[in-house]
Parts: structure tokens; C-alpha cells; sequence
């Protein structure tokens, strides 16, 4: 689940001001090139500045976009509206401005309210608990529902919506669990169609090579007899391609879409089906977002601005990835470390207003 906002607070920083051992290990005799960046990895945002007197980077907890040179940050929050017998916790998307300090919501949980709205008005003899208050350890009920930022494309926002419901009744135990994706334009704050982000003709072309390839998964099983196949067929039944579920990626600076298949299925929480991610022509809004995004194999991603180069290479364990400077003439300085992977970089230059650098 997306860490939300108030846990990434208390979320310790990987310590990443090791620059002056990692220095005088290997700094060569001249400055470092000018260069002001802003680093982010899943969900932490590190501003790196190089200029005459050294590398620095400082880091904070928080996942950061720039939508028409302003900074925005994405934060998930929990809604919880238990009682002790009855466990509701719900998540909100928000969106807040660097600049003006003003959030909006941009997705919101309804299932979850409404179950609460529904519970209390069934018991009007227990009270909502409040926040230092513990649920039962067994509570006849639970609803929950999980909101996770899968990615972050310019002025889009790729999430996955899962809830799951589970209640006793008088035979026993009821579940339903229900998962689905989507994809917000930060600026309308609504959730967009493919044709909306392609255009008509190439968004109809991969929603059917989509449909068609859901429906081969669907004929490949009905055709195989063994136990285990229809296992699968009784699983996917509860699955319903739709054209709406769908979220955006990169693949060598490259948008790709993904459709995953949502599904509601009675026991075990689910999440949806993904099929092959598809690539697409490229629309006049990918140009600002593919500045952003690395080239080279996940090991070793490569960021280049203005005849310097940002490396980050990965650990063999996959855990971090140490970040190096380079010029023109591939002078190499040590940046720092950063848990891995590191997602986009976002170049500081004068298209940023300075009320957003002070807002940095």
C-alpha cells in the first residue's frame, strides 16, 4: 500500500550526506558542473545542487510533479470511520501546491462511508471510536479500501483502487473484493479515457489488440482440461476487461499503455490483471514527460541535460542506487545514494518560477 502522507513524515530519509567520504575518495581537482535537479524515487524527492563549492543533497519524504512550472505534491490519507465492532478505513488522493500551500482531492473512497453511514444508522447504540480508540481484535466486520500511486507521467497520475469487504452473517462469512485502476489529469482533477489522452483513432486500435488479447487468455483456458484449468477458469470468470482500467508507463522513454482487467471475487483481497503494456505514437504531451525519464537498463539509468549526464546505478542487491555526476568530458563526481529505483529526474532551469524554487 502508498505510504500515505502522515506515516512518510515519521519515514526515515536514507542517509544520503556521505558526499565528503565519497569525495575524498574519488573528486577530481575542478568544480563540479553547474546544475540544479530534483531527484525522486517512489517516495522520497532529493534536490541536488552542484556549482564551485561542491555537491549537496537534501532529501524529504514526499512524491513531487511540476504541472506548467509549478510543484505539486501527491499524498494518500487514511479515512477511518470505525467502531469497535466494525472496522471502516478508507484513502483520499490529494494534491497540494508548493507555492500556495492549498490541497485538493483528486480521488476519493465512496464504498467505505457508505458502509459506515450504513452501519451506524443499523446500530445506533455504538458510537464512532476515536482516534486513540482500538477496533476489537476480531471485529464482525471490516471495509477497507487501498489507494497506491502506481506512477507519476507530467500532469498524469496512475493509481489502483482496491477494496475489500468482509462481514459474518448467520452461515458464516461474507467477502467481496473488488480491484480496478485508473488515470488522473492533475489539472481538471478528473479521471481521463484513453481517448481523451490519445486521441480517438490510436486510442480505438489499442483498447482492441487489448480486448483481443484478453480474450485469447480466455479461450486458452476454456480449450485446456486439467484440474488446474479450471482453477483458472472459475478465477478469471470473476474478471471483466474494461476498456477504462488502464494506466500509463515508459519503456525506454517511451509511453506504454497497460490495461489491467478488474475483478470482484469473493475471498481473498485481489488485485487487477495485467496484460501486455502496449506501445503507442507518442502525443504532443509526452515531449516534457520524456525529458524526464532515463534511458539505459534498469541497472544503470542515465538522465542527460545540456552535455551532462546523471548516472544511477544499482546495487547488486537492488536496494540502492548511487548516483554520479558527469561533464561534457565525462568527469565523474559522486552525488550520493538514494534507495533504488530512481523514477524521474526534473532539470531546475529558468523555466521555474523563482516563488516555486522558494517553495522547494
Amino acid at each position: 500500500m502508498y505510504i500515505s502522507r502522515m506515516a512518510l513524515r515519521h519515514y526515515p530519509v536514507a542517509c544520503v550526506l556521505t558526499l565528503a567520504a565519497l569525495h575524498a575518495c574519488a573528486s577530481p581537482a575542478a568544480p563540479p558542473p553547474p546544475a540544479d535537479l530534483l531527484v525522486s524515487t517512489a517516495d522520497s524527492a532529493f534536490w541536488v545542487t552542484s556549482d564551485h563549492r561542491g555537491i549537496r543533497m537534501r532529501g524529504e519524504p514526499m512524491l513531487l510533479t511540476r504541472i506548467d512550472g509549478r510543484f505539486q505534491e501527491l499524498y494518500v490519507t487514511d479515512d477511518d470511520r470505525s467502531f469497535y465492532d466494525a472496522v471502516f478505513v478508507g484513502q483520499r488522493l490529494f494534491m497540494r501546491d508548493l507555492v500556495r500551500g492549498d490541497s485538493v482531492e483528486l480521488v476519493a473512497d465512496s464504498l467505505v462511508p457508505r458502509l459506515a453511514r450504513e452501519y451506524a444508522a443499523a446500530n445506533p447504540q455504538q458510537s464512532r471510536l476515536a482516534p486513540s480508540e482500538d477496533a476489537s481484535e476480531h471485529p464482525g466486520s471490516t471495509a477497507t479500501a487501498d489507494l497506491e500511486i502506481l506512477g507519476v507521467h507530467g500532469p498524469y497520475v496512475s493509481y489502483e483502487y482496491r477494496t475489500d469487504v468482509d462481514a459474518r452473517d448467520g452461515s458464516g462469512s461474507t467477502g467481496r473484493h473488488v480491484s480496478r485502476r485508473g488515470v488522473v489529469d492533475l489539472r481538471t482533477r478528473h479521471a481521463v479515457t484513453l481517448r481523451e489522452l490519445l486521441g480517438r483513432e490510436s486510442a480505438e486500435r489499442t483498447i482492441a489488440v487489448a480486448s483481443a488479447e484478453w480474450r485469447s487468455a480466455l479461450d486458452s483456458l476454456v480449450r485446456l482440461r486439467d484440474e488446474a484449468s479450471r482453477t483458472a477458469r472459475r478465477m478469471v470468470g470473476a474478471f471483466s476487461f474494461d476498456r477504462e482500467s488502464f494506466t500509463l508507463a515508459a519503456y525506454e522513454r517511451e509511453l506504454r499503455i497497460v490495461f489491467a482487467v478488474p475483478g470482484a471475487v469473493s475471498a481473498s483481497s485481489t488485485r487487477a490483471l495485467e496484460l501486455t503494456p502496449r506501445a503507442v505514437s507518442a502525443p504532443s504531451w509526452w515531449a516534457p514527460v520524456r525529458a524526464e525519464l532515463p534511458s539505459g537498463p534498469d541497472s544503470a539509468r542515465v538522465w542527460e541535460r545540456a552535455g551532462m549526464q546523471l548516472l544511477a546505478r544499482v546495487t547488486a542487491d537492488g536496494e540502492r542506487a548511487h548516483m554520479v555526476l558527469l561533464d561534457a568530458k565525462r568527469q565523474r563526481w559522486p552525488v550520493g545514494s538514494v534507495r533504488a529505483p530512481v523514477e524521474r529526474v526534473l532539470w531546475l532551469d529558468s523555466s521555474v518560477t523563482p516563488e516555486s524554487m522558494r517553495a522547494l
